[in-house]
């Protein structure tokens, strides 16, 4: 990270998910600490655009991005999932002496500091996965799993909530495979050494694929039970369908999601389930697809983020004959015309009552972003201090988010 000269007043832009935005916390403090400057765009001498592959659409963002910052004569370093999976790609956009990090070079840092996002702290506990999906490129750029010290990791956590983080965001490939790759401590036990930092702080727990967290399970719901942690579960199954899920290799059956699923509404009534579909991968049948539509219908998730199948470059399932994308987006607007129906009813049984939140942003058109016990999404439209804890009452709600009011602070 000492490519700088001390003193360069440096923009970092981030693309993709949780782990990234946890990488460009650390790429900040780290920046920060050796004497740059972070500052906004427009005033920059350097941007760094940390990126993400994932999807053939999120990469044409990135690249039109890269140009646009080249048009603007910008010195600009590529950071993050390109950097390490599409190299040639990169270089080929802005030359071959364009300066790169990998997501490995960032780990390897010892800075155990993150820089925070307002009052959240992005902390990763690992990298890379054990996993080897047919269609996913980022084993390519994150790799074999990593799982970082468990005292490293609560070094972290602590710090950040020392400099006032009230929500502390555990992220990884796959939080669920923490330890999988050594001896000793698993994510169930990493929760309960989080959650015994001292401070008034929320956890939210990243994702975790099904395969992984089957072997934990009981003891991951009994860490769950501190009351910093947020009833927030993000398990993804990516198809309805037995035969899909095998050509994906994702090592799990529908019927494992299903015990996973019940077992957390049954030791937690008030939980948000929150799942990913991939729809229109290159075996998935109309039948395959109707399999998916009945699982969402009949487990009813709370939340659900749905992606169309995009072929990445050096993955198995890149090979296969692709369906047609006209095909893909009608899928795609079923399923997504279902889900909102059905997250809408159930938001519908919160009208009218009272939950306790904890602010934790600032809205988009003024108010406050604020989640309850489970990270639903609350709407205040009123300004508050952030990380104040309060309760509202639901006066309104949308599909994915509720409306609500404050009655006392």
């Amino acid at each position: 990270m000492n490519l700088l000269t001390p003193g360069t007043k440096t923009f970092i832009e981030t693309f993709g998910c949780t782990a990234n935005a946890g990488d460009t916390m650390k790429m900040r403090a780290i920046l920060r600490k050796s004497g740059h400057k972070i500052v906004e765009e427009n005033e920059a001498d350097v941007v760094i655009v940390n990126t993400c592959t994932v999807t053939k659409r999120t990469e044409l963002n990135v690249l039109k991005r890269l140009n646009e910052l080249k048009q603007q004569g910008k010195e600009v370093i590529v950071a993050g999932c390109m950097a390490a999976a599409q190299p040639d790609l990169v270089r080929s956009t802005l030359g071959n002496d364009v300066t790169m990090i990998t997501p490995d070079d960032i780990c390897r840092s010892n800075e155990q500091e993150f820089d925070l996002d307002g009052l959240i702290g992005i902390i990763p506990i690992s990298m890379g996965c054990v996993g080897n999906c047919s269609y996913c490129i980022v084993k390519r750029a994150r790799g074999e799993l990593k799982s970082y010290e468990h005292e490293k990791i609560c070094e972290s956590v602590k710090s950040a909530v020392n400099r006032g983080a009230k929500e502390i965001r555990i992220t990884a490939q796959d939080c669920s495979a923490y330890g999988f790759d050594r001896s000793g401590t698993k994510l169930p036990e990493l929760l309960k050494m989080v959650t015994s930092v001292r401070g008034d702080f929320r956890v939210r727990v990243g994702m975790m694929n099904p395969f992984t967290l089957l072997p934990v399970l009981d003891d991951l719901l009994d860490a769950f039970e501190s009351e910093k942690i947020f009833k927030f579960f993000h398990v993804p199954v990516q198809s309805g369908s037995d035969r899909v899920l095998s050509d994906m290799r994702r090592n799990y059956k529908i019927a494992d999601f299903f015990e996973i699923v019940k077992s957390i509404r049954a030791r937690f009534e008030y939980s948000t389930i929150s799942t990913d579909f991939i729809i229109g991968f290159p075996t998935e049948t109309e039948s395959d697809f109707i399999s998916s539509l009945n699982l969402l219908e009949e487990l009813k998730p709370e939340k659900v983020n749905i992606t169309r199948f995009s072929p990445r470059p050096m993955t198995e399932a890149s090979k296969q004959k692709d369906l047609l994308e006209r095909e893909k987006k009608r899928r795609s607007r079923m399923i997504s015309a279902a889900y909102h129906k059905l997250a809408l009813a159930t938001n519908k049984e919160l009208e009218g009552k009272a939950i306790p939140v904890l602010v934790t942003g600032k809205g988009k058109k003024g108010g406050v972003i604020a989640r309850d016990s489970s990270y639903r999404t609350t709407v205040i439209k009123k300004d508050l201090p952030l990380g104040t804890s309060c309760t509202v009452w639901v006066k309104e709600v949308r599909s994915t988010y509720l409306l609500g009011e404050v009655q006392n602070i």
